[in-house]
Protein backbone atom coordinates (compact mmCIF):
# COMPACT_ATOMS: atom_id res chain seq x y z
CA UNK A 1 0.00 0.00 0.00
CA UNK A 2 1.45 3.27 -0.90
CA UNK A 3 1.19 6.37 1.35
CA UNK A 4 -0.95 7.86 -0.90
CA UNK A 5 -3.37 4.89 -0.59
CA UNK A 6 -2.98 5.01 3.18
CA UNK A 7 -3.58 9.26 3.17
CA UNK A 8 -7.02 8.76 0.89
CA UNK A 9 -8.11 5.52 3.71
CA UNK A 10 -7.15 7.65 6.65
CA UNK A 11 -8.99 10.68 5.06
CA UNK A 12 -12.41 8.35 3.97
CA UNK A 13 -12.14 7.36 7.65
CA UNK A 14 -11.99 10.56 9.42
CA UNK A 15 -14.73 11.80 7.18
CA UNK A 16 -16.86 8.27 8.29
CA UNK A 17 -16.43 8.83 11.73
CA UNK A 18 -17.28 12.99 11.50
CA UNK A 19 -20.69 11.77 10.17
CA UNK A 20 -20.97 8.94 12.71
CA UNK A 21 -20.30 11.94 15.48
CA UNK A 22 -22.59 14.55 14.20
CA UNK A 23 -25.49 12.27 13.49
CA UNK A 24 -24.88 10.66 17.00
CA UNK A 25 -24.78 14.50 18.59
CA UNK A 26 -28.32 14.72 16.55
CA UNK A 27 -29.84 11.63 17.42
CA UNK A 28 -29.20 12.33 21.22
CA UNK A 29 -30.34 15.91 20.94
CA UNK A 30 -33.77 14.63 19.45
CA UNK A 31 -33.57 11.95 22.13
CA UNK A 32 -33.85 14.80 25.15
CA UNK A 33 -36.45 16.92 23.36
CA UNK A 34 -38.73 13.77 23.44
CA UNK A 35 -37.74 13.62 27.14
CA UNK A 36 -38.54 17.12 28.06
CA UNK A 37 -41.63 16.96 25.95
CA UNK A 38 -42.67 14.02 28.24
CA UNK A 39 -44.04 15.60 31.45
CA UNK A 40 -46.18 18.18 29.60
CA UNK A 41 -47.59 15.12 27.22
CA UNK A 42 -48.40 13.36 30.02
CA UNK A 43 -50.38 16.20 32.22
CA UNK A 44 -52.11 17.19 28.23
CA UNK A 45 -53.20 13.67 28.01
CA UNK A 46 -54.33 13.18 31.69
CA UNK A 47 -56.50 16.62 31.70
CA UNK A 48 -57.73 15.50 27.76
CA UNK A 49 -59.13 12.24 30.00
CA UNK A 50 -60.60 14.11 32.96
CA UNK A 51 -62.67 16.39 30.44
CA UNK A 52 -64.13 13.39 29.06
CA UNK A 53 -61.85 12.63 25.98
CA UNK A 54 -61.68 8.84 24.98
CA UNK A 55 -59.11 7.36 26.22
CA UNK A 56 -58.11 5.28 22.92
CA UNK A 57 -58.60 8.36 21.23
CA UNK A 58 -55.86 10.57 23.78
CA UNK A 59 -53.42 7.23 23.51
CA UNK A 60 -53.74 7.73 20.10
CA UNK A 61 -53.14 11.28 19.71
CA UNK A 62 -50.19 11.02 22.52
CA UNK A 63 -48.52 8.06 20.24
CA UNK A 64 -47.86 6.32 23.18
CA UNK A 65 -47.85 2.44 24.54
CA UNK A 66 -50.66 1.49 26.36
CA UNK A 67 -48.62 0.62 29.75
CA UNK A 68 -47.12 4.07 29.77
CA UNK A 69 -50.56 5.85 29.09
CA UNK A 70 -52.21 3.95 31.92
CA UNK A 71 -49.41 4.37 34.10
CA UNK A 72 -49.98 8.43 33.98
CA UNK A 73 -53.55 8.13 34.63
CA UNK A 74 -53.03 6.19 37.32
CA UNK A 75 -50.30 8.57 38.79
CA UNK A 76 -52.89 11.44 38.52
CA UNK A 77 -55.34 9.43 40.58
CA UNK A 78 -57.77 8.62 37.98
CA UNK A 79 -59.47 4.59 38.04
CA UNK A 80 -58.06 2.23 35.71
CA UNK A 81 -59.42 -1.69 35.42
CA UNK A 82 -57.57 -4.31 35.85
CA UNK A 83 -55.55 -5.49 33.32
CA UNK A 84 -57.42 -8.53 31.44
CA UNK A 85 -55.43 -11.93 31.33
CA UNK A 86 -53.84 -12.80 28.42
CA UNK A 87 -55.39 -15.27 26.40
CA UNK A 88 -54.16 -18.73 25.71
CA UNK A 89 -53.27 -19.84 22.54
CA UNK A 90 -56.17 -21.47 19.77
CA UNK A 91 -58.63 -20.33 22.46
CA UNK A 92 -61.88 -19.55 20.40
CA UNK A 93 -63.44 -16.03 20.73
CA UNK A 94 -66.93 -16.05 22.22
Amino acid sequence: MTNDDRTLREEQQAAALREVADLGRRRADLLRQAEELLKPLSAAAVNAVRTGAPRRRTQDLAQISTGVFYGWLQEAGIEVRAKRPAMKKGAAHA
